[in-house]
């Protein structure tokens, strides 16, 4: 009974449409990134992440996309020869807080077998993606008498199928989704009255 929305193409996304009558979507900003802050105990941006990237890890030598680009390009390539985000992102720090012997050890408590190679790509997603989760089951929580109602994660993000009477609960479930385990994140929310046509509010 269930629906694969992560491998369906974004262009078939209008199909998808709520129970109620609106999807509400609350996303973290930049989650991996923040939550490698977060582990390395570094303050949280309060703005967009990229932004913050572009003007404090490239010294606005390049655009919003370009340094987003460059940033995941460090991230998940051991062998990267861009040194700027060494500057606030401290990935041999997280190595060894997390990773010993062959075993990375995540703070949610999972156990994944990894070499060198791969030890921060897998504490960084593992750890982002229980992050979410536990946001997920948190919305749901919050949720249990109401008509709206979670309809299903995508990535880092929560999509709520939400009855318009119920609308002056957004404020409420962003601040909930936004207070993690790993600290506060910042959440962009977007709207739409199917899944293909959301805009950010």
């Amino acid at each position: 009974g269930t629906f694969p929305i992560l491998t369906m193409d974004k262009k078939y996304r209008s199909i998808l449409k709520p129970t109620n009558d609106w999807f509400v979507e609350f996303d973290f900003n930049a989650a991996e990134l923040r939550t490698i802050l977060s582990l390395s105990n570094q303050p949280q941006p309060k703005e967009d992440i990229h932004e913050w990237n572009v003007e404090n890890i490239y010294n606005n030598k390049a655009t919003r996309d370009e340094a987003k680009k460059k940033i995941f390009a460090w991230l998940y390539n051991p062998n990267s020869t861009d040194l700027a985000p060494n500057k606030y992102y401290d990935k041999e720090f997280l190595k060894g807080m997390y990773y010993s012997d062959g075993v990375v050890a995540t703070p949610f408590g999972r156990k994944i077998e990894a070499d060198s190679d791969h030890a921060i790509n897998y504490l960084v997603q593992s750890t982002s993606s229980d992050n979410t989760l536990k946001q997920m089951y948190r919305l749901h929580s919050l949720l249990q008498n109401c008509k709206s109602f979670v309809a299903f994660t995508m990535h880092d993000s929560v999509i709520v199928d939400l009855c318009h009477k119920e609308r002056e609960l957004i404020p409420l479930l962003a601040l909930t989704f936004s207070e993690t385990a790993l600290g506060n994140f910042e959440v962009n929310i977007s709207a739409g009255s199917d899944y293909g046509s959301m805009r950010e509010l």
